[in-house]
């Protein structure tokens, strides 16, 4: 049985080569290929400014932003279409009661720590000081994971999300510091970024979680997961997730004619699995 990230990538190949459009090794030729449109400048310097090196060569390698399965194309073919547009039909597909001022891509959320803080993949800044934290998956979640929280997280006793006023937030960390009870969900980059949150002094935020979801027995798991992590969590960091097709629905509802070419887009090439 062929495995659910190939069964992406080879979809993913079938959408590119249809288009005219030549890859290898699951890659685009060039950036520009695996965008909709021209990647705008604030998007441009919002990545340059990150610090995950979406946009660098590796080596002999590609950027990481060349891949079919990259997350970051996925975002920046979603969201960036709106930084130059009303995007009242995005609030409304969002079922937002308040305005979207502004769009930004990998923000960063200190969690106090030395080091790279994480960052979150897109923002969206809402009216009256609110913004929406959206951390955003393509294929990420179908690969298992066995991961723990560093140490460093709990150094001298420290009690990081309890001091940020996120009780359950500690509670749950507190699970992964020997043991990864979660299998496909990442748990531990979710309370890095409620944490990052969290110690804010400003504004009102919330954490959503954004994937690309793929008929397999995976992901029946992951939403479990997804249910679960919100039973434990989600009304303290004002949690909420929803996949891609999902957003794709409702916002055919939601926008114009004239958007009818960004549509065409998200759906052909980012069909249900």
């Amino acid at each position: 049985m062929t495995s659910p990230i190939l069964s992406v990538i080879e979809q993913q190949t079938r959408w590119a080569t249809n288009n005219g459009f030549e890859t290898k090794d699951a890659y685009m030729t060039s950036l520009a290929n695996n965008l909709r449109q021209e990647m705008s400048s604030d998007a441009l310097r919002d990545f340059e400014r990150g610090s995950g090196g979406k946009l660098r060569q590796r080596g002999s390698r590609p950027p990481r932003m060349h891949a079919l399965r990259s997350s970051s194309a996925l975002c920046v073919n979603v969201f960036d279409y709106w930084r130059s547009r009303d995007p009242r039909p995005l609030q409304r597909a969002f079922g937002l009661r308040d305005r979207i001022t502004q769009v930004s891509f990998e923000e960063h959320y200190p969690t106090g720590l030395r080091g790279n803080p994480p960052s979150v993949d897109v923002v969206l800044t809402l009216e009256g000081n609110q913004r929406i934290a959206i951390e955003s998956k393509f294929t990420e979640w179908l690969t298992p994971r066995d991961r723990t929280i560093d140490p460093k997280y709990f150094a001298d006793g420290a009690e990081r999300w309890a001091g940020a006023k996120l009780p359950k937030c500690q509670s749950l960390a507190l699970t992964f510091q020997d043991a990864a009870p979660f299998k496909f969900l990442d748990v531990p980059q979710l309370l890095k970024h409620a944490l990052g949150i969290g110690r804010l002094k400003w504004g009102r935020h919330e954490l959503w979680y954004m994937y690309f979801d793929w008929k397999c027995p995976e992901s029946e798991l992951h939403a479990l997961e997804l249910a679960r992590f919100n039973e434990l969590v989600g009304s303290e960091i004002r949690f909420r997730a929803i996949t891609y097709q999902q957003l794709f629905r409702r916002l055919a509802r939601t926008v114009t004619e004239r958007d009818a070419a960004y549509m065409d887009y998200l759906t052909g090439r980012y069909a249900e699995g």
